[in-house]
């Protein structure tokens, strides 16, 4: 049982667009998105059926060849989610239901025979090459805590960090991309240790 408190959850900062995610389980999916006015978002297509609710603002919906305006207290269901986009006009707060979402294969990513100096870069590499919605499991020796701070300082409200497995000798984590890049990104290179004046043991 999981229990929100909407009112609290909606703000709008400097970034033109920051989703929460509520719920994120096999079949079912509760996101709260908050979009600044002018910015327009796009939306994955999947086989799911898809609910939007708006709390505050208005937005036109793109589906299509097709367009719905909404404005707060309105809500738009749809059969299969084939929408392209969501234009704000306004500071706009919707709360998202994915229902019945195909769960497909994850890849897995295991850094555990990875040289430690190519580990972040790698990780990076995958995220990047997701779609929105998309996601892998990541698999570690070690709570990867730094790994997670620098995704969340170089890919900003772009990701959800879930545990799987937490336990001494094996984490796993599923990575998901819940918002597309945005072009300014940098990366991180794989600098081994003997170039940063530290003598490696044989």
């Amino acid at each position: 049982m999981q229990k929100h408190n909407l009112l609290e959850l909606v703000e709008f900062g400097e970034d033109p667009f920051l989703p929460k995610i509520l719920v994120n389980q096999p079949g079912y999916r509760l996101v709260l998105l908050n979009i600044r006015s002018g910015r327009v978002v796009s939306q994955p297509v999947d086989n799911a059926t898809e609910t939007i609710y708006v709390l505050s603002g208005h937005i036109t919906i793109f589906r299509d060849e097709n367009s719905v305006n909404m404005k707060a207290g309105e809500v738009l269901w749809s059969e299969r989610n084939t929408l392209d986009r969501i234009e704000a006009h306004e500071d706009s707060s919707l709360l998202v239901v994915v229902v019945g979402s195909e769960t497909l294969s994850e890849e897995e990513l295991d850094l555990r025979a990875v040289e430690h100096f190519q580990r972040h870069p790698l990780v990076f590499q995958k995220f990047d090459g997701l779609t929105v919605g998309e996601s892998f499991v990541l698999i570690n020796d070690h709570d990867p805590i730094p790994l997670h701070g620098q995704m969340e300082a170089m890919r900003p409200h772009q990701l959800t960090w879930e545990y799987i497995v937490h336990r001494p000798g094996l984490f796993r984590i599923r990575v998901r991309r819940i918002a597309p890049l945005t072009g300014s990104e940098t990366s991180p290179t794989a600098v081994p240790q003997n170039l940063w004046g530290i003598r490696t043991t044989r």
